[in-house]
């Protein structure tokens, strides 16, 4: 079983640099992605997004809620008056594994047939939220309790696109489709995923989000 992966990230894109309270990280050699969006109303939340992301996109797949939880209590003590979600899309040859805490968003998409068929989204990851939307857990905030994780098959081609709750807000799943559908079979450069990931943060700006948007694409093949 072989694997290869291509990523992109826009990040911030409709916010100052420092203002901007998303954050993304990777570890290419074990083939974790990470993206976090800050609670805006507090002051830390940029650089407690980026401590989560870097410190998720280290942590190892066994036991990893409970490694979550260890790294909330840290986070509570380095950052007391903030909190942030998390996505996390961890690719290895033995499957690919999901997870989220929080409002943001997390589709995958498949490429069945050897990549001869069209995309479709197989999966979405389960949001926090309130009925009023407001997320109902954060890291590092009074509520975390729940990570939730998904396996799929290390098989196929696969497409994971990351975003944080404003861009996710505004964005319909045909629209969201019809821009993954425009990676064909070939392996995508970063340059093709990076175009994705701003067309789809400039339509969600064009849509009236004035939130943070962040949004990112993970493109994985398992031969």
């Amino acid at each position: 079983m072989s694997l290869r992966h291509v990523h992109a990230c826009a990040l911030n894109v409709n916010a100052e640099e420092s203002l901007g309270f998303d954050a993304f990280s990777v570890n290419a050699e074990a083939g974790i992605f990470t993206l976090c969006d800050g609670a805006n109303s507090c002051p830390d939340s940029g650089a407690a997004a980026r401590w989560l992301s870097q410190s998720m996109a280290q942590a190892d797949a066994e036991n990893l809620p409970q490694q979550l939880l260890s790294t909330h209590a840290e986070m509570c003590q380095k950052f007391p008056e903030t909190g942030s979600t998390l996505l996390r899309v961890h690719a290895r040859e033995q499957g690919l594994e999901l997870a989220t805490l929080g409002d943001s968003f997390l589709w995958l998409f498949n490429k069945p047939w050897g990549g001869l068929a069209p995309w479709r989204c197989i999966d979405q990851m389960p949001r926090d939220v309130n009925d009023k939307g407001h997320p109902t857990q954060l890291v590092g905030s009074e509520v975390c309790h729940t990570l939730h994780t998904r396996q799929h098959r290390p098989r196929g081609i696969y497409c994971a696109v990351l975003m944080s709750d404003g861009p996710g807000l505004v964005t319909a799943d045909q629209h969201l489709t019809a821009r993954v559908s425009l990676l064909g079979r070939a392996e995508p450069s970063p340059a093709d995923l990076a175009y994705l990931c701003h067309s789809l943060a400039l339509d969600a700006h064009a849509a009236s989000c004035r939130d943070d948007i962040s949004v990112a694409m993970v493109w994985l093949k398992y031969t």
